[in-house]
């Protein structure tokens, strides 16, 4: 099974919500801020190279330390 990869990358998608339950009518809303952004790796997907923090490992921790870091987009972020 091939994952959904983004030029070739792996990516994930941060979205803001809000949730509110109302003690008194017991109604549930929900709320999504309108913008957000995908992370991406610095390195191409490759199942081969299933050790590869920058291959698998999208998180800001992690691919800032890659001289990768930026390369294809400014700090591995897109906005949608």
């Amino acid at each position: 099974m091939n994952p959904l990869l983004i030029h070739k990358r792996k990516f994930d998608i941060r979205v803001f919500g809000l949730f509110v339950a109302h003690k008194d009518t017991g109604c549930l809303r929900g709320y999504f801020y309108e913008e957000g952004y995908l992370r991406t790796s610095c390195k191409e997907f490759s199942i081969k190279k299933i050790d590869s923090r920058f291959i698998h490992l999208t998180n800001d921790a992690v691919q800032k330390s890659s001289a990768d870091y930026g390369r294809y987009e400014s700090s591995n972020k897109l906005s949608y």
